[in-house]
């Protein structure tokens, strides 16, 4: 999961979470390995949120369930992904992953539904929902996908994975490569032909990634 925060609060629940990763694991008697397998990873990804990489969210309920699982304590009150942070985020339409999707403005509209996030966000973070399954495995058709409504130049996201709008009013999820001029973009999939020479009104870094099955939960 992705996020772009404030660096003093960012490296504060990193530091906490990346301790109370490393407690449950001493706690469970496993070693990394182990550890990773029982939470289907691998043993360099825990290793790097025990030095305080940023795990994403399905993640993070997974170390929930397996302590819960397993009666230990897992202990996030101090970490930023309990309910000190919960905040509301507006789901403002769809992002097409593949098929093309117009979406609603966020400007003009409130949105049609909201969504609580148990960890810290900036202050004008929306949301869509993913239709299509271009991206697959990193997104998948119903996942919802935050971002900075302000946007950034797509000069500055070349090979980022982006929320794009273009000029015709479209709307994807989409990898931002250089076009064939100045001016023009291709956006790339992950299993589907890329979409060449477009004109990019907005566009904006993907800040985080619920999967559809959290999401319509929360």
């Amino acid at each position: 999961m992705y996020f772009d925060l404030m660096e003093p609060l960012d490296m504060r629940w990193r530091m906490e979470l990346k301790v109370a990763i490393r407690r449950l694991r001493t706690l469970a008697g496993m070693t990394q390995g182990a550890f990773a397998e029982a939470l289907g990873t691998t043993q360099p990804t825990v290793s790097r949120w025990e030095t305080g990489a940023k795990p994403e969210f399905e993640h993070i309920a997974k170390l929930k369930n397996f302590a819960e699982e397993r009666g230990l304590e897992f202990d996030l009150s101090e970490t930023g992904w309990e309910t000190g942070w919960t905040q509301t985020v507006r789901i403002f339409g769809y992002v097409g992953a593949g098929a093309e999707v117009v979406p609603f403005n966020d400007v003009e509209h409130e949105g049609f539904d909201t969504v609580e996030v148990d960890f810290p966000i900036p202050e004008g973070t929306g949301a869509v929902v993913i239709r299509g399954d271009s991206q697959m495995p990193i997104f998948e058709d119903g996942d919802l996908i935050g971002y900075h409504k302000a946007g950034r130049p797509p000069e500055d996201l070349v090979g980022k994975m982006c929320v794009v709008r273009l000029s015709d009013g479209r709307m994807y999820i989409k990898k931002i490569k250089r076009g064939s001029s100045p001016g023009f973009f291709t956006l790339v999939s992950s299993n589907a032909s890329d979409i060449d020479d477009v004109v990019i009104e907005w566009s904006a870094p993907y800040r985080f990634r619920i999967p559809r099955e959290e999401w319509t939960r929360l």
